[in-house]
């Protein structure tokens, strides 16, 4: 974790000789084969980050820096981040490849834009990395049912997911090797906080 606190990992963000990009959830299914135990894991174990990440924001005082942006509420919502993350994946049928994706989005948006996550912009910013990252590797485009699942007008989340796309800078390429990175983060992730 960087000290803003405001990413998941602090990873190097250099990239190898051969770019690639990861655009088939499939392939990596079938090479990082998951049990259902290790979903949940997985899934407990990116909710648990996002929280850590929003309660080291408020112990650093970093709530003054909060932009009051499109992913931003007046109040919080009243589904957990972690009830939130499963209802995301699971409504939707993502595989843990594009949830892990959409993370890795998430993460280089508040790098990109010094973004600090909050309990008031969690949500929004989430549903919309995962939908840009379930359209990109798994080619699904229904904005209409995503919309329904996080109770929000599919203009609402169009605009949502356009907005982080180009603070994204249009950019949804993912080198392998980065990619495996944060699944071993997650996947070795110690639960027990």
């Amino acid at each position: 974790m960087d000290e803003s606190s405001s990413t998941i990992m602090n990873t190097d963000n250099s990239t190898s000789s051969k770019e690639t990009a990861i655009n088939t959830s499939q392939n990596i299914e079938n090479y990082n084969q998951i049990s259902p135990f290790m979903e949940k894991h997985i899934l407990k174990a990116i909710a648990y980050n996002l929280r850590d990440i929003i309660r080291e924001n408020i112990r650093n005082n970093q709530m003054k820096f909060v932009k009051h942006d499109i992913f931003f509420i007046n109040r919080q919502h009243s589904i957990s981040i972690e009830d939130f993350v499963n209802l995301i994946f699971k409504s939707t049928k993502m595989s843990i490849s594009t949830l892990i994706m959409s993370i890795i989005y998430l993460d280089k948006f508040c790098e990109l834009n010094k973004y600090i996550l909050s309990l008031k912009n969690i949500h929004r910013i989430l549903i919309a990395a995962c939908l840009l990252s379930i359209k990109f590797n798994e080619d699904s485009i229904s904005t209409k049912y995503y919309s329904k699942i996080v109770g929000t007008t599919d203009s609402d989340l169009n605009n949502l997911e356009l907005y982080f796309y180009i603070k994204l800078q249009f950019s949804l390429f993912v080198d392998y090797d980065y990619y495996q990175k944060y699944f071993d983060y997650f996947f070795n992730f110690k639960l027990d906080k």
